[in-house]
């Protein structure tokens, strides 16, 4: 995967429910639908249909949204009351789209997001509508993926899990870990690499050996350090479709996407 900086976007979304209101192209339900535990596909932007193989994706997960805007991910926290949502600071990918219609998909997603004021659901999913009503995104449940594998799949480091939150990894940074049977490997500012044993849910790490490269900043430090410390304190993992969870006995953790 091409590196990729990590650009702090603040989307403020509010998303209040419509109940009753008229819904083009399916029925409205009685209220908006409760989005933690959800993940929907977005099929048309502003009434145009999105690209077939670069759908953006949106899912509510344990109070972070994440998916892809078309090319690039992005997640951030929100949280919900009844029909209004607010999406706190999103942390986005900032790869360039190969395709420049994608990119130009990708432009209209991020801009529509920006409009949302309101959610309601339909026969066939749900709308995210703009102040004046008017359906911005439409959405369709995503299908069940299933778990990427732990063994071999690239991973990116989206979140750090402390103090009962999950913080976004250091704005232009990248941290990356591939697991084989035997041991895991990753960059950070260092590289690092050292034996795992995996069996029955249960994943433990270390010794690592790093290299000793002085990272380009105070932050940067500081997060490879924490990085590597809770690695070492790791004893399970869970895997929900491309998100891998990394957990701690004191509630610390690593979230990881697959790359």
């Amino acid at each position: 995967m091409a590196a990729s900086r990590l650009l702090i976007i603040t989307l403020a979304l509010l998303l209040t429910a419509c109940a009753g209101t008229a819904t083009p192209g399916g029925s409205p339900s009685a209220s908006a639908p409760t989005l933690e535990g959800t993940s929907w596909v977005v099929t048309q932007i502003k009434g145009a249909a999105t690209l077939a193989g670069h759908q953006p994706t949106i899912a509510f997960s344990g109070g972070r949204a994440s998916g892809k805007a078309s090319c690039n991910s992005y997640s951030g926290d929100f949280t919900q009351s009844g029909g209004t949502l607010t999406l706190g600071p999103v942390a986005m990918t900032a790869m360039a789209c190969a395709d420049e219609a994608v990119n130009t998909q990708e432009h209209a997603f991020t801009g529509a997001l920006g409009e949302v004021t309101q959610v309601r659901g339909t026969a066939d999913g749900a709308e995210l509508l703009n102040a004046g009503g008017a359906a911005v995104l439409t959405l369709a449940t995503a299908p069940k993926a299933g778990p990427k594998p732990l063994i071999g799949t690239p991973w990116t480091l989206t979140g750090i899990v402390a103090n009962q939150g999950v913080s976004s990894v250091v704005s232009g940074t990248t941290v990356t870990m591939t697991l084989t049977q035997d041991a895991l490997s990753g960059k950070a500012c260092n590289t690092f690499r050292g034996p795992i044993t995996v069996k029955d849910g249960a994943l433990t790490v270390g010794p690592l050996a790093t290299t000793k490269m002085a990272c380009p900043t105070e932050q940067e430090g500081k997060q490879e350090a924490t990085v590597l410390a809770t690695l070492a304190d790791v004893t399970g993992y869970t895997i929900d479709g491309d998100t891998l969870t990394l957990s701690t006995p004191t509630s610390t953790g690593l979230v990881f996407r697959a790359s």
